[in-house]
């Protein structure tokens, strides 16, 4: 989708917007998080493309980072300005505040709290907010804190405290639906969740919805985890259905762990360029059923192999805890440190490869248990050239993965 731009009131606001579908009157504005590599993104804007609803993606891009949709250097002007970007798109569409809904993800999910409380937006979608903005962008984004702020004052860090709460606590028009989604594994939810759910009780449908999956373990995984639950809130929302969940909590499996480990090694490549002389291969390398929650638990080392030579390099591991969900099986076994790369992501050195055609495998030993496997690849990627340059070429044959060198 394309990024367009629009004064509003003297500030540029960057936006993507999808039509909607049919005859559906209902205008569903999505607030972003925090950016996985930076700060900025459109959440769930592959997500939505199905939604029957007008989508607006607003971007929080202000002065090239992050406001929380609020104030710059304390001066409200992107606030009124973001609200009445809404209104006029509302205006657009011939329908009203009642026909909106407003949603987003952590930082984003604050915003929804904020423009639906303030602005009596009628239905609001929020999973893992900030409720105590100035605290906590001063101690996680203190860049987006210096932006906002201006002077980083305790004076400026209580206002900013205090600017959801309080558009909740004054809000008069209880008459609204909200979706809080949460989970007591999310770090910040003792701190920030728990203390402000009793400013919801006034409201007539306030439901709110708490992750008890064991595959939930971290603030970022909450959202993509009950996604299907989201998505499917807001499509009911958009077709004038209205969901009511009250309190619920949303469970899975309970903890088991194998009995009898299988040890199946599973080393696939998910991503390799080759760049001014190295090369960077990423992916997956596990044994199924052996936990790998830490560095110490695991050494990986890729194996360029032919009928001449054959060449270890020591890889490094990287912390992606979606794969202890992306593959569990049954049974719960951490996978958090299963993805190989090179060391600080600094590549490999060509030079150090003698002329030919290697066969790439991985020798892998997890808890004490060793394995060495063929690299291979998903099917999609099968009888392809996956990296070309400085006369090396990365290509995959029968679902394995070789290296040529001239």
């Amino acid at each position: 989708m394309i990024e367009l731009k629009k004064i509003v009131n003297g500030v540029e606001i960057k936006y993507k917007k999808k039509p909607r579908k049919y005859d559906t009157q209902h205008l569903v504005v999505i607030f972003s998080g925090f950016g996985g590599s930076g700060e900025f993104t459109y959440d769930f804007e592959n997500a939505l493309q199905d939604c029957p609803a007008t989508v607006l993606w607003i971007k929080d891009d202000f002065m090239e980072h992050c406001t929380y949709y609020i104030c710059q250097n304390m001066d409200y002007a992107i606030e009124n300005a973001v609200h009445g970007f809404i209104l006029d798109n509302l205006k657009e569409l011939n329908i009203t505040k009642e026909q909106c809904t407003v949603a987003g993800f952590s930082k984003g999910g604050s915003a929804a709290l904020y423009f639906g409380a303030k602005f009596n937006i009628k239905n609001i979608v929020s999973t893992v907010p900030q409720f105590y903005i100035g605290s906590y962008v001063k101690n996680n984004w203190p860049v987006v804190a210096k932006n906002m702020m201006g002077e980083l004052s305790d004076s400026h860090v209580n206002e900013l405290d205090t600017v959801l709460p309080k558009s909740i606590n004054e809000d008069a028009y209880p008459d609204k639906n909200i979706y809080l989604l949460t989970s007591r594994a999310d770090v910040q939810y003792k701190s920030e969740i728990e203390p402000n759910i009793s400013l919801f009780v006034k409201y007539k449908n306030f439901n709110l919805l708490v992750s008890t999956s064991i595959l939930v373990r971290e603030h970022n995984q909450v959202t993509v985890h009950h996604l299907p639950l989201i998505l499917g809130i807001i499509y009911s929302l958009s077709q004038g259905a209205v969901p009511h969940y009250g309190y619920t909590e949303l469970g899975g499996d309970k903890y088991s762990e194998p009995v009898k480990p299988s040890a199946i090694p599973l080393t696939v490549l998910k991503n390799i360029k080759i760049e001014k002389g190295r090369f960077f291969p990423e992916g997956v390398s596990i044994l199924r059923g052996v936990s790998c929650g830490e560095n110490k638990d695991i050494v990986i080392k890729l194996c360029l192999k032919n009928t001449e030579r054959e060449k270890e390099i020591h890889l490094a591991k990287a912390h992606k805890p979606y794969l202890t969900r992306f593959l569990y099986d049954g049974n719960f076994v951490n996978y958090d440190k299963g993805w190989f790369c090179t060391p600080s992501h600094a590549g490999l050195e060509l030079a150090d490869i003698e002329a030919g055609e290697y066969e790439m495998w991985i020798n892998l030993t997890c808890r004490n248990i060793t394995r060495k496997n063929h690299l291979t690849i998903d099917a999609y990627q099968n009888n392809k050239i996956l990296a070309e340059g400085d006369g090396v070429k990365v290509f995959t044959k029968d679902n394995r993965v070789f290296l040529h060198k001239k």
